[in-house]
């Protein structure tokens, strides 16, 4: 093989090994396993990562995180009175910015570092699905909602959100795991996706 055609072939599986690098490398592992830990604490109202309390309300108590998420800005917990049992939801900052095209490129990595990840509940694994809502600059919000398919009871209300928003002068980037209760106007069986 002659010197030019080895720098070619060179060229090409160093370019090759650099785009799996970007797709196995450690920080996108280490985001997956951050998610998939507070997803598995869902049950628990995240009890492993709550951490000193930051504010107190009649309605709200919001707690510090013990686990922020891998490229997260800081995260919390808030605890919502509902009733009967208190409700948990996980929040984290993922990216300030004022560039539009940086916040999408993030939010386009969150939602696709989420869908297809398997959750593991008791002895079962569970995996999340949605649909992408594609960011619009004129709207100034997008939010890509993923649920766990086929879940099992303690799951179902189970909800991992990707949002972007304009807060003014900065675009928002966040994840958030909460439960919702079914909408109104919602038809079928509670399983039903």
């Amino acid at each position: 093989m002659k010197y030019p055609q080895r720098l070619l072939l060179a060229a090409a599986l160093a370019c090759s090994l650099s785009s799996f690098a970007q797709l196995k490398s450690p920080a996108n592992a280490s985001f997956r396993s951050d998610i998939q830990k507070l997803v598995e604490d869902y049950p628990h109202g995240f009890a492993t990562y709550r951490g000193a309390t930051l504010e107190k309300n009649p309605q709200t108590t919001e707690y510090a995180s013990k686990l922020t998420p891998s490229g997260a800005k800081g995260a919390s917990i808030t605890q919502y009175s509902a009733g009967a049992r208190p409700v948990y939801s996980f929040q984290a900052t993922m990216l300030e910015t004022e560039e539009f095209e940086e916040a999408s490129r993030k939010y386009k990595w969150l939602y696709t570092q989420l869908k297809g990840m398997n959750v593991r509940y008791v002895v079962d694994q569970y995996t999340l699905q949605g649909r992408y809502e594609a960011p619009d600059e004129s709207k100034g919000f997008s939010t890509s909602t993923l649920t766990i398919f086929g879940p099992p009871s303690p799951l179902r209300k189970l909800k991992v959100e990707v949002s972007m928003q304009f807060e003014f002068p900065n675009w928002k980037v966040g994840l958030a795991v909460f439960e919702k209760e079914r909408e109104d106007e919602e038809k079928g069986a509670e399983t039903d996706q």
